[in-house]
């Protein structure tokens, strides 16, 4: 009985709000959209510059503890501010805006990210691209998403609501649901951080030894 009333609730609000997540996810398209066309236009001097960066950074990741903290505290320092950033947005009556922009820079991260490792790599960067970028994304982007579209409803019942009584007496007592919404989409995403910590770099490090000969 439970479970079907959840999946009901799942149903009625993914119904309710579909407009906001085709915006939400096209937003990020476009920002990975131009993250590419930003790596297609760089000049040669630019991308080589990064590359020996990329190559020292990859050289520099040895797995040990130490290390691993500072790229979880690191992942951990890129995603709980936007997280924070786009809670209170939803809390106002002109963060929409604002919500979507952050969804497009995000996109931007990744989109200029894969391109890049498929630009200064060629094929084999493909290898680097999907184990070593988008494995973690597929946890982050649809919690980023999920709570875009979380804060926009927040937001957009807010500017519906006439009454400031009214307004006030929504806006307490539902603050509290919302605030546990983000809450508990943050500890999932928590998945993708440790991921991210002691995952990506191994593998990362394993590719760049197997196909480009990088001493790790």
């Amino acid at each position: 009985m439970k479970k079907i009333v959840v999946k009901n609730i799942v149903n009625n609000h993914f119904r309710d709000n579909f407009l906001l997540y085709i915006l939400s996810a096209l937003c990020i398209g476009i920002g990975f959209v131009i993250g590419v066309y930003i790596v297609k236009y760089m000049t040669t001097s630019d991308k080589s510059n990064l590359l020996s960066y990329l190559v020292d950074f990859i050289k520099g990741k040895g797995g040990s503890a130490e290390s691993s903290k500072m790229i979880f505290f690191q992942a951990v320092k890129n995603n709980i501010p936007l997280i924070l950033v786009v809670w209170f947005l939803g809390l106002t009556m002109i963060g929409i805006p604002i919500i979507l922009i952050i969804d497009v820079l995000k996109g931007f991260t990744i989109g200029f990210t894969v391109a890049f490792f498929i630009s200064g790599f060629g094929i084999k960067g493909v290898g680097m691209a999907m184990l070593g970028v988008i494995p973690q994304n597929i946890i982050y982007i649809p919690c980023i998403i999920f709570l875009s579209v979380i804060a926009m409803e927040f937001s957009i019942k807010l500017i519906k609501d006439n009454s400031k009584m009214s307004m006030r007496r929504r806006f307490f007592s539902n603050i509290g649901s919302y605030s546990f919404m983000f809450i508990a989409i943050t500890v999932i995403m928590f998945i993708g951080f440790f991921f991210e910590t002691y995952c990506t770099p191994n593998i990362i490090k394993v590719i760049a030894m197997n196909m480009w000969g990088i001493n790790c």
